[in-house]
């Protein structure tokens, strides 16, 4: 029977329950099974690498865990720009999760690191039959880096919007940087605060401008820091925006993207007051470092600022354009509708899958994610699944009204494949949710 996409009927659910043998939680290694993943583990072995490099190998069994058979090996597709191949060669997806494990290799130097800041994301098409989300979570990491080989296997994901099986799903990559980084602190002239007539840069200067936070044109106050060879003042005080910026350049090493430098200011009036917001950006092959504060002139005599405080990048992105299509599939699973209110959260929608568990709820103020969690299944086993939460948010249903009605998703991973028929029961912080 294919489990995969079905909402099951309370009195459907009773029928399957009779027809069905008891089982144990785990999943019966019948000889099919047995094959299935010795060639699984074949093809993983032949894309990663194969014996030339075992080790990304054991690492990409390690990153899989027990879910090597529910994972999808993928073979013969690469991208290659400015001397770095990505290479994909596994996923391991759900309704609502998406992870691929991808090979990078430099082929024409020593640009990568296991530390490297990845610019990565997943796209696809959400399932048509679900419900739209506008709201998701993401990233990429690094899992393990092969000196020798230059490679490294990074795991990128998308987490919480709807995905159907055999699915195109593009994984894409813009950047590479090592994120090797030095620190400081210098004391700056705080008398330069009280500058004011400023120019702010316009769109013509070819530097793209948000409304929130248009910088101000680099060089109009230029001042060395006393102690440090990293960085030095470049626009400071007020300028048409009615706000003040504090601006700094980065030197020799640091003269990187993601370089940053940045006070924090208190108000004696209100101790609670918060300022924040910076960017970086380059302007005739400089790096700028540009923090504003939403304060006047009038507010200085009651203002403190700290010491400039410096993060500096040591190494330059490697910058491309990297795109691979590859069609996932995903575990089998079961759907449910409780309706179960759990605090100040109606659950919904569950979804049991071999690899985990999601949960849909109606409500902005009380998340299900994060919170003492267990599951129960046939056998009465308790599976604790609270440290194994990987998502848990608020998502609007409509972007453009902050307003409107949304959900919370959440979800939960195991800790080996479960045939998604064996849990019984989920128990969200004390409140039972039962399934079957």
């Amino acid at each position: 029977m294919e489990l995969q996409h079905i909402t099951l009927s309370p009195a459907r659910r009773a029928e399957i329950l009779r027809s069905i043998e008891p089982r144990h939680t785990r999943l019966r290694w019948t000889a099919a099974r047995i094959l299935l993943a010795a060639t699984l583990a074949v093809l993983l072995t032949f894309s990663a690498l194969a014996a030339t490099v075992p080790a990304l190998r054991d690492a990409l069994r390690n990153a899989l865990g027990g879910f090597t058979e529910q994972s999808q090996p993928i073979t013969g597709i690469a991208a290659e720009d400015n001397g770095i191949e990505v290479r994909p060669v596994a996923a391991l997806s759900s309704s609502n999760l998406v992870r691929v494990w991808v090979e990078v290799q430099d082929k024409t130097g020593d640009r990568l690191s296991e530390d490297m800041r990845i610019g990565g994301w997943i796209e696809f098409e959400q399932d048509e039959n679900a419900p739209t989300v506008n709201g998701w979570t993401g990233g990429a990491k690094v899992v393990y880096y092969d000196e020798n080989s230059r490679t490294a296997l990074i795991e990128i994901s998308n987490i919480g919007r709807p995905i159907a099986d055999s699915t195109e799903v593009n994984v894409s990559f813009s950047s590479f940087q090592p994120s090797e980084q030095v620190e400081e602190t210098v004391d700056f002239p705080r008398e330069m605060l009280s500058v004011t007539g400023l120019k702010n840069m316009t769109e013509d200067m070819g530097v793209p401008l948000f409304a929130e936070h248009i910088p101000l044109i680099p060089e109009q106050t230029p001042c060395e820091l006393e102690g440090s060879d990293r960085a030095r003042l470049s626009s400071v005080g007020f300028g048409e925006d009615g706000k003040l910026h504090i601006q700094v350049a980065f030197l020799g090493e640091a003269n990187h993207s993601g370089s940053s430098m940045s006070s924090h200011a208190t108000d004696a009036r209100n101790p609670e007051r918060y300022f924040s917001g910076g960017r970086y950006f380059q302007y005739n092959s400089q790096w700028y470092f540009d923090e504003v504060y939403d304060i006047t002139p009038d507010d200085l005599p009651y203002m403190t600022f700290r010491d400039l405080n410096g993060s500096y990048m040591l190494h330059d992105p490697v910058e491309g354009d990297w795109s691979c299509t590859i069609t996932v599939e995903t575990a089998d699973e079961v759907v449910y509708h409780p309706n179960v209110q759990v605090g100040g959260a109606l659950v919904e929608e569950i979804r049991v899958s071999e690899i985990g568990v999601s949960a849909r709820s109606a409500s902005e103020g009380t998340t299900l994610g994060y919170r003492p969690t267990y599951a129960i299944t046939k056998d009465g086993e308790k599976l604790y699944l609270t440290d194994n939460c990987i998502d848990g948010g608020w998502n609007i249903d409509d972007m453009n009204d902050p307003s409107s009605s949304g959900h919370t998703h959440d979800q939960w991973m195991f800790d080996e494949p479960l045939d998604p028929s064996e849990i019984v029961l989920l128990n969200f912080d004390g409140v039972d949710v039962p399934l079957q």
